[in-house]
């Protein structure tokens, strides 16, 4: 295949991926808004994603190993990668806008260079620095009440979504630790996702929080239904991306999922940003763009 032609389908897919992964904060606030609680939301979406995701990689005949190496594995990528991050951005989602939500979640990669150079995993670097610097003075501006947050009943929640991040950066670390030899991606991620599904579980269980499809189905049905599918799509079309494109390509995505989540969040609940909020949102990607591009020079 020209390298034209891959560049084209690799721009597609990041794009995409983008899209959809920006797209899961609105949908996550229009349903915990709209009567699916938070425990239930994240449940469905381990658990849907997990059937959707093993049912692909059975059907490619991708082998699933669950030897103690690999259980492990999906144990503490569940936990730390999806079950815990996902549930307390679930929870935050109907207290915050989904386009601020979208743009402090998405300081991943800040959050694992900062992570890296406390284990001493990373050298430090001035502009990877500079970058933390510009992250920092933009969640400052998002967490100031009156200035970025509408309430200042948000600010509880905006320092409780930062948890998020930094499992997902934990999670990031870890995998590039431990994760299996010779191990398909797709089915890696399968395992994660039946791990969290299991942990949630009895939690969901135990809080009489289980959300039950209606019928007919209800709005709030169709958006928990509209994620597990974009979820499990997002998880698919990352893998391929890797595949055609490589990591340093991939790390763009960021950029797009902020966009998109901002987007969404003035298309179908009216945020908009003031003039400080824009400079935080800017100040952060900036952040984003400095961590990253310095990486991909590295490597």
């Amino acid at each position: 295949m020209p390298t034209n032609n891959i560049s084209t389908r690799a721009l597609i897919l990041l794009v995409l991926l983008g899209v959809i992964w920006g797209s899961g904060y609105v949908i996550a606030r229009y349903a915990t808004l709209h009567g699916v609680p938070p425990l239930g939301y994240s449940f469905w979406q381990s658990l849907g994603p997990a059937i959707l995701v093993s049912l692909i990689s059975w059907a490619r005949r991708l082998p699933f190993d669950f030897n103690r190496q690999h259980l492990w594995y999906f144990a503490i990528c569940g936990a730390i990668g999806i079950a815990i991050p996902n549930t307390n951005m679930y929870f935050a989602a109907p207290h915050l806008p989904s386009g601020i939500l979208a743009v402090v979640v998405n300081t991943v990669p800040v959050m694992i260079y900062v992570l890296a150079l406390a284990l001493k995993e990373e050298k430090f670097q001035v502009w990877r620095f500079l970058g933390i610097i510009s992250a920092v003075m933009g969640l400052m501006l998002i967490a100031t009440p009156g200035i970025s947050l509408p309430a200042a009943s948000m600010l509880p929640w905006m320092l409780l979504i930062l948890l998020t991040p930094v499992c997902f950066a934990l999670c990031a670390i870890y995998i590039n630790r431990y994760r299996p030899a010779d191990s398909s991606s797709l089915v890696l991620s399968a395992g994660m996702l039946m791990a969290s599904s299991v942990f949630l579980m009895p939690v969901v269980f135990a809080k009489q929080d289980f959300y039950l499809f209606h019928w007919p189905l209800t709005l709030p049905d169709l958006a928990v239904l509209l994620e597990i599918g974009l979820s499990s799509l997002g998880y698919v079309i990352l893998f391929e991306l890797l595949r055609i494109a490589g990591s340093v390509y991939y790390s763009l995505v960021g950029g797009i999922v902020v966009i998109t989540g901002l987007f969404w969040g003035w298309f179908i609940f009216g945020e908009r940003l003031n003039l400080y909020s824009a400079t935080a949102v800017g100040l952060i990607l900036i952040a984003i763009a400095l961590v990253t591009f310095t990486q991909q020079q590295k490597n």
